[in-house]
């Protein structure tokens, strides 16, 4: 078990509470319809590659888990990052963790889109979904950036002006990860429920 920091702690909470399935539905009737190829008419539509639900789980995990290491890994470097009383370190510390959590959400993202759809109803609709709440994540983490770049570093005022931020931004991941409750309705399957809270034991 790691020992998460406590931006760690926020991001995992919100995101893997409806993002990793905690909810008991029913079992959605199994079916790649779907992602499959349309034989019925003389139009094809797109092939998208249908995974068994366990072997998606565990490379969903996987690569989730290796977002938030990275997440982690960017969290505990600030602190080494930082000198007593330089804020501008602060602000060039802090932008760097809100530039780096954009930039493995967004490998995140790809290889979520490269890991096709698990097989269970409308498992392209979930990808899709998913990889619809992972960008309003890089979007609040990138206006973060912007927003502590663009702080006046003003010894009076820069402590309270990051903090109100770093709200700002708390509220705005927080709101991200509401939405993730949404998918875990949409889309409850027994089998993938199972799947998820097996492999995603961080």
């Amino acid at each position: 078990m790691r020992t998460p920091t406590p931006i760690v702690l926020l991001i995992a909470a919100i995101l893997f509470a409806g993002g990793c399935g905690t909810s008991g539905g029913d079992n959605a009737s199994d079916t790649s319809t779907s992602a499959s190829t349309s034989t019925s008419t003389s139009t094809t539509t797109t092939t998208v590659a249908t995974i068994e639900v366990e072997e998606w789980a565990a490379t969903f995990c996987g690569n989730f888990g290796t977002w938030l290491d990275g997440i982690q890994a960017a969290s505990t470097a600030v602190g080494s990052q930082v000198t007593a009383g330089d804020f501008a370190s602060a602000q060039t510390a802090i932008s760097g963790l809100f530039g780096t959590a954009s930039e493995v959400t967004g490998v995140l993202i790809t290889e979520i889109e490269a890991g096709g759809a698990p097989d269970i109803d409308d498992g392209e609709g979930l990808v899709d979904d998913l990889v619809d709440r992972f960008g309003q994540f890089v979007s609040a983490a990138d206006q973060a950036k912007a927003d502590t770049d663009a702080l006046e570093v003003d010894p009076a005022t820069f402590e309270a002006d990051a903090k109100e931020l770093t709200d700002r931004f708390s509220a705005e991941v927080e709101s991200v990860g509401e939405s993730f409750d949404q998918i875990d309705a949409d889309y409850a399957s027994a089998d993938l429920n199972a799947a998820l809270t097996k492999e995603c034991a961080f």
